[in-house]
């Protein structure tokens, strides 16, 4: 356990960074905005690229950033990242504006106690949100953490969801179109993000990755839910509040990973030295130092090894890689009919007369 006075203590060295860049897919509340807010406390003339639904909750925390560091920079773009398509969109968007990024942090969520909900690409939304879409987001701007690796920075993934929290999956069907339960939902998109991050980390040495487990923190996720379980789930909050960790002390062990030499690269480590007694975590594969991270709450090492290496023994690392290519492929193959339908029912009314409208008389 790294303990919190010695968070302080790393990130209050955060003004040795400048300029860093990065993006927070999620941050219009929660912990992708008490991060996002540590960075700006800490650094000098950060930049964020805020990603989300809401421009109206985006704005509000652009100008506590701007207030909090006036020299730093932040900008909102809105998409729904529950479809593939529309992260590809997005991400065109931030390469394009982003050359160099040293941070991805992947935060959206997207909680319902309804059952299988496929989006138009044939995936059910909670796991789009929870695991494709962030995989899919991270390939996207993998060219741009690697500019930030190559120049000798931070470059850094960390997708917040539930680290530890492993259970058995159907290796037959990893998307659960067959066999959907929410409790399966968890469990495979759990497994899927641990395996995801080690290939991911062998792929690209230079970036370091996490999946995180950011503890039981008080957000605002539980506003997609309905009326009355809406209202138990605020209920338990109250119950609970002296075991909920406080959403800022969750942005500060979010900054301390997303900074600190604890956890780095593959390849090296990059930015603000380790607190006193405190060294290089243990990656998910068992090796100091490997570059893919399962973190618990606490930012020590987590992981149901009993269950992982069950998992490994069946192949299962290099089927999740295999599934998640292919299900990207299905949803790039939907889009590309989608498209062609539209233009088919565009050009089926070309050139055909148009009726004047009701009351149109010639000059």
């Amino acid at each position: 356990m790294v303990r919190v006075e010695a968070i302080h203590k790393a990130n209050a060295q955060g003004k040795s960074l400048e300029g860093l860049v990065a993006v927070f897919v999620g941050g219009t509340g929660g912990i992708g905005e008490s991060t996002a807010k540590e960075l700006f406390l800490r650094t000098t003339r950060p930049r964020a690229i805020i990603v989300g639904r809401s421009e109206e909750k985006a704005t509000k925390i652009i100008e506590e950033l701007k207030q909090i560091n006036p020299l730093g920079e932040a900008y909102f773009l809105q998409k729904d990242v529950s479809v593939l398509r529309n992260v590809d969109e997005v991400c065109d968007e931030i390469r394009r504006r982003e050359p160099k990024i040293n941070c991805l942090f992947l935060t959206a969520g997207y909680m319902t106690l309804r059952g299988r909900n496929e989006t138009v690409e044939g995936i059910d939304r909670k796991m789009s949100v929870n695991y494709y879409s962030r995989i899919r987001c991270i390939m996207d701007l993998m060219p741009s953490l690697q500019a930030a690796s190559d120049q000798g920075e931070i470059s850094r993934v960390i997708t917040v969801l539930a680290a530890g929290s492993e259970g058995d999956v159907r290796v037959d069907d990893l998307d659960l179109k067959h066999n959907f339960t929410l409790h399966a939902c968890l469990a495979h998109c759990v497994v899927m993000s641990d395996f995801a991050v080690e290939h991911l980390a062998q792929m690209y040495p230079g970036t370091a990755f996490s999946h995180s487990y950011p503890g039981t923190v008080k957000t605002g996720i539980a506003n997609e839910l309905n009326g009355p379980v809406r209202l138990a789930v605020k209920v338990l909050f109250a119950v609970m509040t002296p075991w909920i960790l406080n959403v800022r002390e969750s942005g500060e062990r979010h900054f301390f990973q997303m900074t600190n030499k604890c956890y780095p690269a593959a390849r090296g480590g990059v930015g603000i030295e380790p607190p006193e007694g405190t060294s290089v975590v243990r990656g998910s594969n068992g090796q100091i130092g490997s570059g893919a991270y399962l973190l618990d709450w606490d930012g020590s090492p987590a992981g149901d090894n009993v269950v992982l290496n069950k998992h490994r023994e069946m192949g299962l690392p290099a089927k999740v890689w295999d599934h998640t290519m292919a299900i990207f492929q299905q949803a790039e193959r939907l889009n590309r009919k989608d498209r062609k339908r539209s233009a088919s029912q565009e050009a089926e009314g070309a050139g055909r007369p148009v009726a004047n409208p009701v009351g149109w008389r010639p000059a």
